[in-house]
C-alpha cells in the first residue's frame, strides 16, 4: 500500500495542483518538504508539469485526468533533472516529454544511480529522458492556449519555468520554494543567481506557483513577485555573511524574518536541513 495520498487542488478552469503533503517523518526528503506537480489541461489534452517524487504518483495524476477530465492526449515537461521531478515520466511512454537538452543529457548521466537508488528514502525508477529537447525557449500550445517554457539559470542548469501568459501565471518548479529555496552553486554561481531572479522579475505574472511550497497559500491564489524577491533575498543575505564568523549560528528564520512576519512565506520545520546544505554550499564557494 502506498505511504503517500494526493490532494487536487483546483487553481483555474485549466489548472490543477496535485499535492502529495508534507510528513516530516518520511524517509524520503521530498515527502518531508512537502510538494506536488502542476497539470494544464483543456479539452482532451493536458500538460503534465513534472511526475512527481515516489513511483505511482504520477500513474495517479495521469489516471485521475483522464477518469475526470477526459484526456487523451498528454504531454510531459520536466523542468529539470532531479528524481522528485522525473520519477514516473515512464507511467507516459507514448507521450511527448519535452525538456532542456541538458535535463536530457543529466538524467541519462545519472541513470544507473536512478534505477539503483537506495540513499536518502529515494526509490529506484526507470529513467525515461525528454524526448524532445530545447534550450533557451520553447511554445507548446493546448488548442489556442499558449505555454511558454523560458530558461533559467536558478537552482539547476537548463531549470525551465512554464508560464501561461493569458493567465499570468509561473509554475517555477524548485527555483522557488516556501520558505526558502535549495541552493545549489557548482555550476551556478550567487551572483548569477541573482541576477537571473532580476530576469524573473520581468516576467508578466501575477500568481506563482512551485513544487515545494505552503498548501494554504496556493489554495489562497499563489503568491505573486515577492516570492521571487525573497528568494533573492535569501539567497544575497546567505551570500554575504558567507566569511562571517557568527553566520555559522544564525537561524534560516532570520533571513527570511520580514517575509514570515508579512506572511509571504511560512516556516516549515523540514527546511532546517535545506539551510545546512546551504549554508554548506555557499562557504565551500567562497573558499573554491
Amino acid at each position: 500500500m502506498a505511504d503517500w495520498d494526493i490532494e487536487v487542488v483546483k487553481l483555474s478552469d485549466r489548472l490543477t495542483h496535485f499535492y502529495w503533503g508534507r510528513n516530516l517523518d518520511h524517509a524520503n526528503f521530498n515527502m518531508r518538504v512537502g510538494g506536488g506537480n502542476h497539470v494544464i489541461h483543456q479539452g482532451d489534452s493536458a500538460i503534465v508539469i513534472d511526475t512527481m517524487c515516489i513511483p505511482g504518483q504520477g500513474q495517479w495524476v495521469k489516471d485521475y485526468m483522464t477518469a475526470t477530465h477526459g484526456i487523451e492526449n498528454f504531454t510531459v515537461v520536466s523542468t529539470h533533472w532531479h528524481s522528485d521531478h522525473v520519477v514516473d515520466n515512464a507511467v507516459f511512454p507514448h507521450d511527448r516529454i519535452v525538456g532542456h537538452s541538458l535535463t536530457r543529457d543529466l538524467m541519462l548521466a545519472h541513470k544507473d544511480s536512478f534505477e539503483n537508488s537506495t540513499d536518502d528514502g529515494n526509490p529506484a525508477f526507470a529513467v525515461v529522458p525528454p524526448s524532445i529537447t530545447f534550450e533557451g525557449r520553447m511554445d507548446l500550445w493546448l488548442g489556442d492556449l499558449k505555454v511558454e517554457l523560458h530558461e533559467f539559470g536558478i537552482h539547476e542548469r537548463g531549470h525551465i519555468a512554464v508560464v501561461i501568459p493569458d493567465d499570468k501565471t509561473l509554475i517555477a518548479a524548485d527555483m522557488l520554494e516556501d520558505p526558502i529555496c535549495v541552493m545549489k552553486l557548482e555550476h551556478l554561481p550567487a551572483e548569477f543567481q541573482l541576477r537571473e531572479f532580476e530576469r524573473m522579475m520581468t516576467l508578466d505574472v501575477d500568481h506563482i506557483y512551485a513544487t515545494h511550497c505552503a498548501l494554504e497559500t496556493v489554495k489562497a491564489g499563489g503568491y505573486d513577485k515577492r516570492f521571487i524577491e525573497n528568494m533573492a533575498g535569501y539567497m544575497a543575505g546567505l551570500v554575504a555573511d558567507a566569511t562571517s564568523p557568527e553566520s555559522g549560528d544564525k537561524p534560516p528564520q532570520a533571513y527570511i524574518a520580514d517575509a514570515l512576519d508579512r506572511n509571504e512565506l511560512t516556516w516549515w520545520a523540514a527546511y532546517e536541513e535545506v539551510h545546512q546544505w546551504n549554508r554548506d554550499a555557499v562557504r565551500n564557494a567562497v573558499k573554491a
